[in-house]
């Protein structure tokens, strides 16, 4: 299922993160601007990290890796599932951010990112246990 997310998305998701939103709400301020001059390259480097996570990746075939589109503007789509592109790649472009600005900051969202890649991984539904040895639940032998 392909995402609805932009870029643009991301990148006014990770200024809030940082507190680097405007009073009137808005990300996109000439405080912001080399932030933003940098956020397609970050993006393109994180969206491939996070693509084999994705609901929208798909098995290529033997020998080859799969394809996902790169960013070229804002405006464009990432090619993710909207859980990743809205709650995980946002931290992930902050930690790239504030790198040199606030290390510390940086860290924390670097390690919440990789929470949130983990936590992406853990299925949804609960899988029962087969009970291969067939009907022995209890009996005289199963006590201590």
């Amino acid at each position: 299922m392909a995402g609805t997310t932009t870029a643009q998305n991301i990148f006014d998701l990770a200024m809030g993160l940082s507190d680097n939103i405007c009073s009137g709400g808005l990300s996109d301020t000439t405080d912001n601007s080399e932030y933003k001059r940098r956020t397609l390259r970050i993006l393109n480097a994180l969206r491939l990290e996070l693509y084999p996570l994705s609901d929208t990746y798909t098995a290529s075939k033997a020998g080859t890796r799969p394809q996902n589109a790169s960013l070229s503007a804002f405006s464009d789509v990432i090619d993710l599932d909207d859980y990743l592109a809205q709650t995980v790649l946002p931290y992930g472009l902050a930690a790239v951010l504030l790198l040199d600005e606030n290390p510390n900051v940086a860290s924390f969202f670097q390690q919440r990112y990789e929470e949130l890649k983990i936590a992406s991984k853990i299925p949804n539904a609960f899988v029962p246990i087969e009970n291969v040895y067939g009907g022995q639940c209890y009996n005289k032998y199963s006590r201590w």
